[in-house]
């Protein structure tokens, strides 16, 4: 597996299995935002993505190493 690089960009997706659904209902897309823009929003910039019911896409930018190390200690002090 290849560790992302800052200050680069990348196309993310992911697929179901077979014909089974990712998202169910809009409480499902809702709930995967949320939880998107909590772990991931603050290390990426996104430039566009796309949920659809089996599977999802994702233009990302890696923040800057310096960004990130941001990022690290604000949530280290929410944290204390």
């Amino acid at each position: 597996m290849e560790t992302l690089q800052a200050e680069h960009t990348y196309h993310i997706f992911n697929r179901a299995n077979g014909y089974e659904k990712l998202f169910l209902s809009g409480e499902n897309y809702r709930f995967f935002l949320e939880k998107y823009r909590h772990y991931i929003g603050p290390v990426v910039d996104t430039f566009g993505y796309c949920l659809m019911p089996n599977h999802f896409h994702f233009l990302i930018r890696i923040k800057s190493a310096s960004e990130n190390q941001t990022f690290k200690v604000s949530k280290t002090l929410k944290v204390l």
